[in-house]
């Protein structure tokens, strides 16, 4: 599979770059799919219903209507699993939706697209939710449903919030905000202030793994085969070689 255009980045192509080159390849130029893990299956589950919910302006009292119209079934080794996967996620929105009533804020957009050109690159990306603060400000958020949460993170160093940031104000020239982690199963936001992102940073590791996946050097990293979806099927996983050991 080669990409519409083969100067577009975005954050999941990076991502998967820096950690491993020739996960890249399996993905992006080969079109290889991961599949879905219980954990990835509500995660789909809980943004979809996240969307739906703020798109159509509902009542938080109908969140669990659209998590049941949304609960993805797929990525399950059992009926049990899928069960114990789908109460968590209830778990998740009835804290949520309790958060919900207390919302000053304006929910402006969801899944909304920027684009914009940078040295001879185009860096695109999709954000969760952009809302409207009551001091005129904006906020861009995205939803983590991770269960853990490191003490020591510093959003200020995540290049996903870093280029949300860049992408609010180069391409919706939204100057004053901030850019939130919303963790959804912790009920606990993390937010920064758009400038606190070093912006000729964030752009140049871009443009650096885009100028290396031009050149088409793919060079597998094995640090990440332990968390690899593909580390089964990669002819350079260590963990697949060790099962066969």
């Amino acid at each position: 599979m080669i990409p519409q255009n083969p100067r577009e980045l975005n954050y999941s192509k990076v991502k998967t770059y820096r950690e491993c080159p020739y996960l890249y390849k399996l993905k992006y130029t080969e079109g290889r799919k991961e599949g879905l893990t219980p954990a990835t299956s509500l995660g789909v589950s809980i943004h979809r219903t996240l969307e739906d919910y703020h798109s159509h302006r509902g009542d938080p009292s109908e969140i669990m209507r659209y998590y049941n119209a949304n609960f993805l079934c797929a990525g399950f080794r059992s009926a049990a699993e899928q069960m114990e996967y789908y109460l968590k996620g209830r778990r998740m929105l009835e804290v949520y939706e309790q958060r919900e009533y207390g919302r000053k804020s304006t929910v402006d957009a969801t899944e909304r697209e920027f684009m914009f050109d940078y040295e001879g690159w185009v860096i695109r990306g999709k954000i969760d939710r952009i809302d409207k603060l009551e001091d005129g400000g904006w906020e861009v958020i995205d939803y983590k449903t991770d269960a853990q949460l490191e003490e020591s993170y510093d959003i200020t160093s995540s290049l996903q919030l870093g280029i949300y940031s860049i992408g609010a104000r180069r391409a919706w020239n939204l100057k004053k905000g901030k850019a939130t982690v919303y963790f959804v199963a912790l009920d606990r936001k993390i937010s920064a202030d758009f400038d606190s992102f070093n912006e000729k940073e964030i752009l140049d590791i871009f443009t650096a793994a885009g100028e290396a996946i031009k050149a088409k050097k793919f060079d597998p990293d094995t640090k990440h085969c332990p968390r690899c979806l593909m580390n089964n099927r990669c002819p350079y996983s260590v963990v697949k070689q060790q099962e066969a050991a």
